[in-house]
C-alpha cells in the first residue's frame, strides 16, 4: 500500500473532493473508522452486530487490516434481499432517514438487492467520482445529455441527472427502460424486439428535434442507437458515457472509430451496491483499466482455481498482477458495509498508475472486467 500520508495524498486532488474525507486517507485507517460505527453495540447496524455473535469475534479489535476482513466470510449475497434495509443502516444514520438515498439492483443474477446511501456519500460515489474524472479527460461541458437507461429504483437513473449538471448541462433528455421487464424476455422473441424498437423510436425523435452532445447509455443500447443514427446525428455528438454492463474491446474499439470518432469516451463499471469505479485514462489498445475512488471501495481479484463458489479461504487468494480471476468487492461507507462481496465479473488485476498516482488513486484496479464464464448462460443480462 501507497506510505504517503493522508494530506500529502489529498495535495493531488482537486477542491471539491476535500470533502470526502476518506479521499486519499490509509485503507486501514479508513476501515477502522467504519468498524467501529458499524460494531458499535449502541449506534451500529443490526446485521453486522448479530454476525459478530454469530462468528464469535470482536471486529474492532480483531479486524485490524484490510486482510483480516477475511475474519467476516464471504458476504451473503441473499442477506441484501431478505432482511429489511434497517438491519444494514448504523442506528445512528437511522435517526435522520431523509439523508438517505436507496437504490436497487437490475436483478441480473436473482431477484433484486437494496442498499443505502447517505446524500454525500450518493454525490461522491456517483457524481463527483465522475465530474473528477470527466474534467481530466475534457469530457465535453455545457451541452445536453440524453440518457437511454432505467430510472425508478435503480442509482444509474438517480445520479444521471446530478452528473450532467455537475457538468454544467441541463437535466438530460431520458429515454427509460426497465431492465427487470426485459430480462424476462428472451432476445429473439416478438416482445424484446418491440420493446428495443420502443425505445429506439424515442432516442430517434430526440436526436431529430434536440441538440444532443453527450450519450450516456449501457453498451448493447448504444449498438443498436448507433446503427440506427444517421452519419451527421453521430458526428454531432462530442461524450459518451458508457454504464450498467462492462463494454468489451472490440465494441470500444467499433464505437470510438466508427460510430462516434468526434466523441470523447469513459467508461464506468460498477453498480448499485458499491459505487462506480472510472476508466481514468485511454488505452491506445481499446483496453478498459478502471479505478475505484478510495479507499471507500476496494476491489481484489481472487483466483479461480477451486471453482467460483465464495469460499471464505477464496478470499485470501489473491491473483498477481496481470493475472485473471473473479473480482471480490469491499465497500466501507458510513451509511452501509459491504464486506467480501464475490462479484458476477472476472478481470486482470492492476496496479495503480503514475497518472492515477497524481490523481490521488493509490488503489488496485481492474482491467477489462466481463461476466464469468461459468454464469454467462444463466445470467440475465440483454441491455443491462
Amino acid at each position: 500500500m501507497h506510505k504517503c500520508s493522508a494530506s500529502d495524498q489529498r495535495s493531488t486532488v482537486l477542491p471539491n473532493l476535500y470533502y470526502a474525507r476518506w479521499f486519499g486517507m490509509p485503507i486501514d485507517m479508513w476501515l477502522q473508522h467504519i468498524l467501529s460505527i458499524h460494531f458499535d453495540p449502541v449506534i451500529g447496524s443490526r446485521y453486522w452486530l448479530q454476525k459478530e455473535k454469530e462468528l464469535r469475534i470482536d471486529a474492532r479489535r480483531d479486524i485490524s487490516s484490510l486482510d483480516k476482513l477475511c475474519l467476516l466470510g464471504p458476504m451473503a449475497e441473499e442477506d441484501l434481499r431478505q432482511y429489511p434495509i434497517e438491519h444494514f443502516i448504523p442506528r445512528i444514520y437511522l435517526e435522520n432517514k431523509e439523508n438517505l438515498i436507496v437504490g436497487e439492483t437490475a436483478g441480473t443474477t436473482g431477484l433484486p438487492k437494496v442498499t443505502a446511501y447517505s446524500k454525500n456519500e450518493f454525490l461522491i460515489s456517483f457524481v463527483e467520482w465522475f465530474r473528477y474524472i470527466a474534467a481530466y479527460r475534457n469530457f465535453p461541458k455545457g451541452v445536453n445529455w440524453l440518457w437511454v437507461g432505467p430510472g425508478g429504483p435503480h442509482i444509474i437513473g438517480k445520479a444521471v441527472g446530478p452528473a450532467a449538471r455537475s457538468m454544467g448541462s441541463m437535466d438530460p433528455f431520458s429515454i427509460d427502460m426497465d431492465p427487470r421487464w426485459i430480462k424476462k424476455l428472451k432476445p429473439d422473441s416478438l416482445g424484446y424486439k418491440r420493446y428495443l424498437s420502443h425505445i429506439v423510436e424515442q432516442v430517434l425523435d430526440v436526436l431529430q428535434h434536440q441538440h444532443i452532445g453527450v450519450i450516456f447509455s449501457t453498451p448493447p443500447l448504444l449498438m443498436k442507437l448507433a446503427e440506427e443514427m444517421n452519419a451527421e446525428q453521430r458526428m454531432q455528438i462530442l461524450g459518451i458515457h458508457y454504464g450498467g454492463i462492462a463494454i468489451g474491446k472490440e465494441q470500444l474499439k467499433r464505437f470510438k472509430t466508427e460510430f462516434f470518432p468526434n466523441a470523447v469516451h469513459i467508461a464506468g463499471y460498477g453498480n448499485t451496491l458499491f459505487g462506480l469505479c472510472m476508466e481514468i485514462d485511454e488505452s491506445e489498445d481499446f483496453d478498459l483499466d478502471y479505478y475505484p475512488p478510495g479507499p471507500r471501495m476496494v476491489l481484489h481479484v481472487v483466483s479461480t482455481k477451486d471453482g467460483i463458489l465464495p469460499l471464505k479461504h477464496r478470499l485470501s487468494q489473491v491473483v498477481e498482477y496481470g493475472e485473471k480471476g473473479q473480482v471480490v468487492c469491499h465497500r466501507l461507507d458510513e451509511s452501509f458495509f459491504i464486506p467480501n462481496m464475490f462479484e458476477r465479473d472476472e478481470a486482470t488485476r492492476i496496479a495503480p498508475t503514475k497518472k492515477t498516482q497524481l490523481l490521488g488513486v493509490y488503489q488496485d484496479g481492474v482491467r477489462n472486467p466481463s461476466l464469468l464464464q461459468e454464469l454467462r448462460e444463466g445470467a440475465r443480462q440483454g441491455v443491462y
